[in-house]
């Protein structure tokens, strides 16, 4: 399944081709400084571990749950993806992204989230989608703020990292 993201952008499933172009690009401490879920550092081995667990959800629902970020020439630019508490048998879901470095600041991820959003509201008809984003991640902010969501709540010291409390800011967009 491809979604047209706009601006030259095609969200497409990961493959194992992507392998090298994803550990390249998840391999920095920045990324994993904003993210929960991906390790550091990043391995081939984490790629393929993540690829065949999200490409069995895929068989389960039909449906993709990550794409990747392509742009005119198939570049791989990151990683866009929904998850559901019980996938496929819920009214909402979360988003979550990554961006590879070399390409932040210039409007990617907001292309994406507003394709990725579109899509669970009108095709997956959900009924809300939510985002939950460390509460310094001010460029995550942007993009959720652009795509029309809004602050729900903030919660302080909600996740533990590297000895670390960071606080959340939870954000819900509303079909």
């Amino acid at each position: 399944m491809t979604l047209d993201a706009g601006n030259g952008l095609r969200l497409l499933e990961f493959c194992p081709a992507d392998k090298e172009a994803v550990v390249r690009l998840l391999d920095n401490r920045e990324i994993y400084r904003h993210t929960l879920g991906i390790p550091s550092p990043y391995s081939g081995g984490d790629f393929e571990k993540w690829l065949a667990s999200h490409a069995e959800k895929a068989r389960q629902n039909g449906l993709p749950p990550h794409w990747a970020i392509r742009d005119t020439t198939d570049q791989l630019l990151g990683g866009i993806g929904l998850i559901s508490p019980v996938d496929g048998q819920t009214h909402r879901a979360e988003i979550g992204y990554w961006l590879g470095q070399p390409f932040w600041g210039r409007g990617i991820m907001t292309h994406a989230a507003r394709a990725v959003c579109q899509h669970a509201l009108e095709t997956l008809r959900l009924v809300k989608i939510t985002a939950q984003i460390f509460a310094f991640n001010h460029a995550s902010v942007r993009v959720v703020e652009k795509c029309g969501f809004e602050l729900e709540s903030q919660f302080t010291r909600h996740f533990q990292k590297d000895a670390e409390y960071i606080d959340v800011l939870a954000y819900g967009l509303i079909r």
